[in-house]
């Protein structure tokens, strides 16, 4: 095989390289800007959080995609207990389902038995125990 030749393969293979890499980051970069819009777009269901502390029930519905919860009241969802962190923890709605996530609270957060330790995926009915305060959870299906 004679130099010249070599010489051409090379750089075929050199473009060809750059136009598969050139293409796989203008694929990788559709994907993900039309991924930003199709979530902007997501409807959000519902969150109905509901707690009883002292005998005073509180109940509130959020449609925001975040939800704190705590004793401060700068909280979405204050909660007046000795027992709650003043930022305890957060919902967050993505991927298509509501997630709640323990903020480094004092007494912890249980979803029924389990400890949270890192997010996780609640649903319509379950139980969340804030040190000694349940919170119900329930998620409206959007119509």
């Amino acid at each position: 095989m004679n130099a010249g030749l070599l010489l051409i393969l090379r750089i075929l293979f050199l473009v060809a390289l750059y136009a598969f890499l050139g293409l796989s980051l203008w694929v990788i970069w559709k994907s993900i800007s039309g991924r930003t819009t199709q979530t902007a777009q997501e409807p959000i269901p519902p969150l109905g959080l509901s707690s009883t502390i002292m005998e005073s029930n509180s109940a509130q519905i959020f449609i925001t995609p975040k939800v704190t919860i705590g004793r401060s009241p700068e909280c979405d969802f204050v909660l007046p207990h000795e027992m709650i962190s003043a930022r305890h923890g957060s919902f967050s709605f993505h991927h298509q389902q509501w997630w709640y996530e323990d903020l480094n609270s004092t007494n912890g957060s249980y979803l029924e038995d389990l400890r949270v330790e890192e997010p996780i995926v609640v649903k319509d009915g379950d139980v969340l125990f804030c040190g000694e305060v349940d919170i119900n959870i329930s998620i409206k299906p959007i119509s």
